[in-house]
């Protein structure tokens, strides 16, 4: 599974993982998904997403909270392409969202924090 709840005294912990960028923002919507909505509507949306940050910190938190967003208006989130992603001086992303409308929350998310926010990775050498 791309993605684990962690325990937490208050708020929703989650553990995310992928193969590439985009493995990982689709783990991160798979994840708040499944969390926060009891039954998935029927029909599909598409919000294309357009973020700049100074950092790439800043860039998941601006995904994550547009996320938010739209879970708010009861829109579940099912898939997302990233279309460009570039990390630099200025951080750039640019995705395609499809959402499902009309869907049943059992939790509400009030917002992404920056609560222990850091990335893992392994990494493997040829010796």
């Amino acid at each position: 599974m791309p993605y684990t709840f962690l325990d937490h005294t208050a708020d929703l912990g989650v553990a995310i993982s992928g193969e590439c960028m985009e493995e990982l923002f689709q783990s991160c919507v798979d994840a708040l998904r499944d969390w926060s909505f009891s039954e998935v509507g029927n029909g599909t949306l598409v919000h294309n997403i357009e973020l700049s940050a100074e950092s790439e910190m800043e860039l998941w938190f601006k995904f994550l909270n547009e996320i938010v967003f739209f879970m708010d208006k009861n829109e579940a989130p099912t898939h997302v392409t990233l279309k460009e992603y570039h990390l630099g001086a200025v951080c750039y992303l640019r995705a395609e969202l499809t959402v499902v409308p009309d869907s049943k929350r059992k939790q509400d998310i009030k917002a992404f924090t920056l609560h222990d926010f850091g990335f893992q990775m392994q990494l493997v050498f040829d010796v």
